[in-house]
């Protein structure tokens, strides 16, 4: 369990909780060097995609895929294992999720393998304080028996905050902003929506704290061998840029330090947030990909983020294939992965694997293949259909649901 502080004060909690970012900055620490991204001569890669708070079927997939053993630990040897992003949200599993995760970064290396972290957007947005999808058992885990308290000191030095606005504003004879009355029908609103954890949660996830600090060590795209892995897409807006360059920029807007122009974390042609490649159509987005892969010298890209199909979907004839499943309950538990071994791409299904498809001569077979296996999935065989019939599509494709057309805060959602 990552331990947090209780703050004895309200001062104490502020200077925790509202601050700690900067109080991070002061303490003395510099960022590190630039982190490597790049591997080369790997024989062996599995990827799986988008995990959102589920640990039963994160274990079991790392399972199916021969990453851990029975007893959850690693058994993967020298394999280079990818996870695309999207750790948290939408389950309550994701603190559990982390911490076994930190184990097996430390086993793997150990092993003389690689477990390769990648940032999601929903890593970004629990950073950056945009909690629309946080479950209410992510904050249930950080509970301790000093949560009551801690709450309470914050909630008083809320009410201490909006009074000390009130009387600068009447001592600048300012135009008052609209600030809230505190009274039982504002006591009790803010207390449904601060639960048990609350404050603990934040602390550990905004720049400085710890969840936060783990996550800004990681990357946001890399390459092993001639695969680019990444959690959202990659838009030609981001072609003047390095792997390296795109990595500083988000770990940087991690730590909250300045960057120069808009941040690009939250974009929407952010490679956390991008969906072109996973849903464009492929004749009017293929001079992009072109681009992107001779760019940054690869031959396929690999993607969470979008889990239209559930199933481990190629597109552009196997340069682009999405592995973000809907691995997590929320999505129904559609358990998958992704191995590249001595160059050749597989799908790995529950404990069924298939090669993917090179041609789109081969991708309508591996298609029915799968809506065999998956009779009660509609979304393959819906998909199946439109094969050889390019379409347009867009996020409001009838694949999609609500929930699974997320956008940046600062896009209007």
């Amino acid at each position: 369990m990552i331990a947090i502080a209780a703050p004895k004060s309200i001062t104490a909690l502020v200077a925790h909780s509202l601050v700690l970012a900067a109080l991070w900055v002061c303490s003395g620490f510099s960022p590190a060097q630039a982190i490597e991204d790049d591997w080369q001569g790997v024989s062996r890669i599995v990827a799986i995609g988008d995990i959102h708070g589920d640990y039963q079927n994160y274990i079991t997939v790392l399972k199916e895929a021969g990453v851990v053993n029975k007893r959850g630990k690693w058994a993967a040897g020298t394999t280079h294992v990818v996870q695309v992003g999207d750790i948290p949200d939408r389950g309550p599993d994701t603190l559990k999720i982390i911490e076994h995760l930190q184990k097996l970064e430390k086993q793997a290396t150990k092993a003389g393998g690689y477990l390769h972290l990648l940032i999601g957007n929903h890593e970004y947005m629990n950073v950056s304080g945009d909690l629309r999808y946080v479950h209410p058992g992510e904050y249930e885990a950080f509970e301790t028996r000093q949560s009551k308290k801690i709450r309470d000191n914050y909630y008083a030095y809320v009410v201490k905050t909006l009074e000390s606005q009130r009387d600068n504003q009447a001592a600048n004879d300012t135009a008052p902003a609209p600030l809230p009355v505190v009274d039982k029908a504002f006591k009790s609103d803010w207390y449904a929506t601060h639960p048990l954890g609350f404050v603990e949660h934040r602390l550990a996830w905004q720049p400085g704290g710890e969840m936060a600090n783990w996550v800004s060590q990681h990357n946001t795209v890399i390459r092993i061998n001639d695969v680019l892995f990444l959690h959202g897409g990659l838009s030609a807006d981001l072609l003047p840029l390095s792997m390296t360059d795109i990595n500083e920029q988000i770990r940087a807007e991690l730590r909250g330090e300045p960057v120069d122009g808009e941040p690009l974390g939250a974009a929407s042609h952010s490679p956390l947030w991008y969906r072109g490649l996973a849903r464009n159509s492929e004749p009017i987005e293929r001079p992009v990909l072109d681009a992107v892969l001779e760019h940054f010298g690869a031959k396929m890209i690999v993607l969470g983020h979008t889990p239209d199909l559930n199933v481990i979907t190629p597109r552009f004839d196997g340069e682009v294939v999405i592995i973000d499943t809907g691995i997590s309950a929320y999505y129904g538990g559609h358990r998958a992965s992704l191995l590249i071994e001595h160059g050749s791409a597989s799908a790995i299904h529950g404990t069924n694997t298939q090669k993917l498809p090179k041609s789109s001569q081969e991708m309508l077979s591996y298609f029915e293949s799968l809506a065999e296996q998956f009779p009660e999935n509609p979304r393959v065989r819906a998909h199946i259909e439109t094969l050889g019939k390019p379409t347009i599509q867009s996020d409001t494709d009838d694949l999609t649901t609500n929930e699974r057309t997320e956008r940046p805060a600062t896009a209007g959602n």
